[in-house]
Order: structure tokens, then C-alpha cells, then sequence
């Protein structure tokens, strides 16, 4: 699997960033690849806030049951996860932008396919259309995310890491609404159609963009190249150590919170209004939290960062508690801003610790290992309350995170988000200077 010669740069300095004076104070958003960047994403964004609402429903309209529409949406995260670390080595081995065009373009086709399909359309054939757009989502996230510190440079990538993220949380509150305003004019087909458009608006901002070249080591196997990636995380055991507390998070704490939160808003909260209200607040406390880690510059960001999630537990004790619900909808705003900042500060840690030759594997593999167990959790979340009860669920999800959270402080290198310097054999002896 190797790449074409024509898509193999030129030796140049790893990581080399935009071509502008003075770095850093400049915005991100005057750096004019970083611009086309993130205005094609966020509009590609709000196109999968339509598709959420979209798939669903040409599912259910089709005869559907809730067993198929899990087939189906099923079929799109079980090829996300399946094609990540491939994606990463692509991303690695190719330029980015052409991964990412390549991409967006094989969505486009696949939401278009589901557009063009016949109602009549067996549910296997709607679950390998989004197989396929996951499938795409796969090979994009990893060059995305490598793509940034090449066009920005390291003082603006966490201002350029918030913008992002503000756009995604942005268009993850738009995009269902714009979604329900394409389908009750157009149908559920011309929704598809929308999605596969703002996929267009992606592929053309990406042609404008100029990637700089970066070095290129050795050819190897595709296989070598995902070995690199687990060896470039083994190196860091600041990486590694919270990628299994990340992966113990989203089991045991995220996943029965999410599960648990519209059986208890219904129960005794005020119902679907109050379950609403939750998550609205949540993406409020995000969006909040994507403008304080633009500009904040903490000395141990890495401390920061997992002090941040710690308030997630103040929502799951609120669940498992008879308190108002104004009282639960304050903890999950105050856990969404903590959740933010983590983010915006471990990828930009990621982006400068890790070299530009093995970014997109490493980010590949956060993805892969932080959410490989999520579904597990969310499928043992229904027999544990069925066995335990809701309230010792949360307790318990509250208690590992606690505890993993605490369990990671001491390994080198996790408070400052870095890789600490090495100390030469020699440091402490006598040093002869030579003649």
C-alpha cells in the first residue's frame, strides 16, 4: 500500500506552519488557510447535524423499526471505529488535503445514494450507504486534525483548536434545526441532498488550501506505518495513560449518564422539556468553555485539563439524587465547560508533542481506543440499572472517574500535557571539559 511517487513531498522541516510574519499575534482566522479550513468544516458540520435528522427519519418512513434504525446508524459508528487506524496511516503518508477531499467526496456520493434510493429500499442497503459515510468519517477526522498545526502556527493552535471545536458544537445545535426546516420543504431526499452540498463546500475550500510539505522517512508497509503510531504512543506514557482514563470516562461514566438522563428527566424532572433543557445548558457550558481555553495559557495545562472533568461527576451524583432539576442542569453546564477545555487543551498538546509525520495515527488511535469501550457501556447500562438501580450506576460511573482521573496525576508528563526531557546518563556527574 504504498502512494503514489507524485503524492510523496519533498523533504522539508517536520511540521512546517503558515507563511506569515509575526506568529501568534495574529487570530487564527486571519491565517487564510486556517480560514478556509474551518469555514468549509463548520458548514460540513451543520450538513451532519442535517444528516442525524435525515437517516433517521428515511428510516422510519421507509417501514422502519427502532431495530433497523440501529442497524443502520450501527453500520455508520462500527465503520468509523474499523477504518480509524487506516485513516490515520493514510493521512500520514499522503497529503492531508487530498485525504480529506477524497473523503468528503465518497460521503457526498453515499448521501446522495441515500437520496436517490427507492423507498422500497431494504434496510441492509441503507445500512451499507452509511457503512460508507462512516467509513469516510474515518479517513477525515485523522487528516483534519493533523492538517491544523501545518497551517497555523503553535502559538495560534489552541485559539485555532477552540474555534473548531466552537463550530462543531455550533453546528451540532444548528444543523438538527436546519435539518427539520429542509425536510418539511423539501423532504427527507432533499435533506440528503443539502448534506451532500455542504460536503461540496468542503471539497472546495480544501482545493484552495496550501498544504506545505512535510518530511517523509523511510517507505514502509502500511502494517510498519500503524506500528509507528502504537510506538509513538508507548513513547509518550502521558498519551497513553489518558487514553485508558479517557476509555474508563466514556464506559463507565459518560455513557450511563447519557442513557440515564431522559429516564430520570421523565421521571422526575419535569419530563422532555426538562430533558431538553439539560442538554441545551450542557452545549451552553461548551460553547463557554470553547472561548475561556482559546485565550487561557495555564503553566500545567495537562493538571487543568483533568481538573476539568472532574464537575462531570457533580451532574451524575445530581442524577442519582431527588434534587431540582435546575440543580442537575447547572452541573451538566458547568461539566460541559470542563469537558471543552480538556478537549481544546489535549489535542493542541497532541499537535505540539507528537511529530507531524505520526500525528494523524496518534489521533487516529485517541479515537479509536478512547471510544471503543463507549458502546459497551451503553449497551450494560439497561441491565446494571435493571440489577443494581439507577442511583448505584451513577455512583459507581462517578467513582471511577474520580479515581482514574486521580490515578493518571503522577505519571510523567500528564500535568504539563508534554513529554518530559530526557536527562542525560552523564547529568549529576563531573564533566571534564577537553582541551
Amino acid at each position: 500500500m504504498k502512494p503514489p511517487a507524485g503524492d510523496d513531498p519533498p523533504p522539508l522541516e517536520t511540521g512546517s506552519g503558515p507563511r506569515s510574519a509575526a506568529p501568534g499575534r495574529r487570530g487564527p482566522l486571519r491565517e487564510r488557510d486556517f480560514q478556509l479550513l474551518w469555514s468549509g468544516q463548520a458548514v460540513s458540520a451543520v450538513g451532519d447535524g442535517i444528516y442525524v435528522v435525515a437517516i433517521a427519519l428515511r428510516v422510519l418512513e421507509g417501514g422502519g423499526s427502532a431495530t433497523d434504525l440501529g442497524i443502520v446508524l450501527g453500520a455508520h459508528e462500527l465503520a468509523f471505529l474499523v477504518f480509524l487506524l487506516a485513516g490515520g496511516v493514510v493521512a500520514d503518508r499522503l497529503r492531508r488535503t487530498r485525504v480529506m477531499v477524497a473523503a468528503d467526496l465518497v460521503r457526498a456520493l453515499a448521501v446522495l445514494g441515500l437520496a436517490l434510493a427507492p423507498g422500497s429500499l431494504a434496510v441492509w442497503g441503507l445500512a451499507a450507504l452509511s457503512f460508507v459515510v462512516g467509513a469516510g468519517s474515518a479517513f477525515f477526522i485523522p487528516a483534519n486534525s493533523a492538517l491544523i498545526p501545518s497551517v497555523l502556527g503553535s502559538e495560534q493552535l489552541q485559539a485555532g483548536n477552540a474555534l473548531n471545536s466552537g463550530a462543531l458544537r455550533g453546528a451540532a445545535i444548528l444543523g438538527p434545526a436546519v435539518g427539520g426546516a429542509v425536510i418539511a420543504v423539501a423532504g427527507v431526499r432533499g435533506a440528503f441532498v443539502v448534506d451532500a452540498a455542504t460536503f461540496g463546500v468542503s471539497v472546495l475550500t480544501l482545493l484552495l488550501i496550501t498544504e506545505p510539505a512535510r518530511a517523509r522517512g523511510r517507505r514502509s508497509s502500511a502494517v510498519a506505518d500503524a506500528v509507528d503510531g502504537l510506538r509513538a504512543v508507548r513513547d509518550r506514557p502521558w498519551v497513553l495513560a489518558v487514553l485508558v482514563m479517557a476509555t474508563l470516562h466514556l464506559m463507565f461514566a459518560v455513557a450511563p449518564a447519557f442513557v440515564l438522563l431522559p429516564v430520570i428527566a421523565r421521571a422526575r424532572l419535569g419530563g422532555n422539556a426538562a430533558y431538553s433543557l439539560v442538554l441545551v445548558l450542557f452545549g451552553v457550558g461548551a460553547l463557554a468553555g470553547t472561548l475561556v481555553a482559546a485565550r487561557w495559557r495555564p503553566r500545567r495545562p495537562g493538571l487543568v485539563a483533568l481538573l476539568g472533568l472532574l464537575p462531570w461527576t457533580g451532574a451524575m451524583l445530581a442524577l442519582a439524587n431527588p434534587f431540582a432539576r435546575w440543580w442537575v442542569a447547572a452541573w451538566y453546564l458547568v461539566g460541559g465547560f470542563g469537558v471543552e477545555v480538556f478537549g481544546v487543551l489535549w489535542v493542541t498538546a497532541l499537535q505540539r508533542d507528537v511529530p507531524a509525520e505520526l500525528l494523524a495515527r496518534v489521533t487516529s488511535l485517541d479515537y479509536l481506543v478512547s471510544l471503543a469501550l463507549m458502546p459497551v457501556g451503553y449497551a450494560l447500562t439497561g441491565p446494571a440499572v435493571d440489577a443494581f438501580g439507577p442511583d448505584l450506576v451513577l455512583w459507581v460511573g462517578a467513582g471511577v472517574l474520580v479515581a482514574s482521573t486521580l490515578a493518571v496525576l503522577p505519571v510523567p508528563g500528564v500535568t504539563r500535557f508534554a513529554t518530559p526531557p530526557r536527562t542525560p546518563p552523564e547529568a549529576g556527574r563531573p564533566q571534564v571539559t577537553p582541551r
